[in-house]
């Protein structure tokens, strides 16, 4: 870890010194900063930034060169056993593979809590959603993030108000796995508001970020971090959403990434269900319970929704004959067994069988002059 004085010549560095440097030095959605990691890989560009302040072909590192000495004055290590972290660099066991699948991946991951990142990606949700919710999308958001941690889901979110904190709370409630991505530092609660729920996910689930300590949240590194949330989950369910809404940048994370893409409708004239409703005139699924979410991001062939249908009536299950003959019958006056027949097209013989079945099957009565339909019971 770093920890060097400033003013020193350049340390020797390895890929974890070298990747706790530069999240400190450069931005995760700096372009720039990625095509040179794209280019040099990130131990050499640290070296390069830290000896000369350019490349070998003279492209001037100024971006990372203005947070430099503040790098190298940081004791990761110190600060890592003050506050309770661990850093994770691709390669560390802990590292979540799924992460690489990103065009950027984190070139570090700054944790505070119990759960495991690698064990997430295997059987969890992001859930995603507005901050200004509507108290439908929040008891949506409650009731869905309940029933996916009782059945074994981690959800993953980012600790925003509403929907984000709506989906956190039900977890927790549950006594299920969370996880909150920061956009800040891991020791910086935000929104201040939601410092006691923040706080009680880095005891029980996990805090994630990749901005170190003490990093301000800021609207570019919002942006960010939702392909984290996106890459750590199986699959997206956007709960509520309007159109213009950073939870629909964490669903195109996800669209781009290949993975299970879900969104819940909300009242038509609603906008803030107007971004789910886009979602889904996009290939989103639209879903509507834990089931429905668990069928596209569970065990293939082994966590199957049911079927939802109706209500079954007793005359659902007569043949064809009978339900021909039942139909005709009505409900508050009597039917002649000719009426029957010539309505039916049947003959006398099968109206008359027919209509004694019926009768031992409570859907039809015989009267002085003729039959009524019994409703099912």
């Amino acid at each position: 870890m770093s920890g060097w004085s400033a003013g020193l010549c350049a340390p020797r560095l390895d890929e974890r010194a070298a990747r706790l440097l530069l999240s400190r030095m450069g931005e995760p959605y700096d372009e720039f900063v990625q095509e040179l990691v794209a280019e040099y890989g990130v131990l050499d560009l640290v070296g390069y930034a830290l000896r000369d302040g350019h490349t070998p072909d003279g492209t001037g590192l100024g971006r990372l060169l203005g947070r430099r000495e503040r790098a190298l004055a940081a004791d990761d290590g110190h600060i890592c056993r003050a506050l309770g972290l661990r850093v994770l660099v691709p390669g560390d066991e802990e590292w979540p593979g799924v992460l690489d699948e990103l065009p950027w991946a984190p070139w570090c991951l700054w944790v505070r809590g119990s759960v495991r990142l690698e064990e997430v990606p295997e059987r969890s949700v992001a859930v995603v959603g507005a901050r200004a919710s509507t108290a439908y999308g929040e008891h949506q958001a409650a009731r869905l993030c309940m029933d996916l941690a009782e059945r074994g889901f981690a959800i993953v979110s980012g600790a925003a108000y509403g929907i984000d904190a709506a989906a956190h709370r039900a977890a927790l409630a549950a006594g299920g796995t969370t996880l909150a991505v920061l956009a800040g530092g891991v020791d910086v609660p935000y929104p201040r508001t939601n410092a006691d729920l923040i706080a009680r996910i880095g005891q029980v689930g996990a805090l994630v970020s990749e901005t170190p300590p003490g990093g301000a949240p800021a609207r570019m590194r919002f942006l960010a971090r939702n392909r984290i949330i996106a890459a750590l989950a199986t699959g997206t369910l956007v709960v509520e959403a309007g159109l213009r809404s950073g939870a629909r940048s964490t669903a195109k994370n996800a669209r781009d990434l290949g993975r299970h893409l879900m969104a819940v409708p909300g009242p038509v004239e609603s906008g803030m269900s107007a971004g789910c409703h886009a979602e889904i005139r996009m290939g989103a699924t639209l879903v509507t319970d834990a089931a429905e979410v668990i069928e596209l991001v569970g065990r293939i062939g082994l966590d199957l929704a049911p079927v939802k249908q109706g209500g079954v009536r007793e005359e659902d299950v007569l043949d064809d004959g009978l339900r021909r003959i039942w139909q005709w019958l009505r409900p508050r006056r009597s039917s002649s067994v000719d009426e029957v027949m010539v309505r039916s097209g049947l003959t006398m013989a099968e109206v008359l069988a027919g209509l004694g079945e019926l009768e031992e099957l409570g859907l039809a009565e015989h009267l002085l002059d003729g039959w009524r339909r019994r409703s099912a019971r």
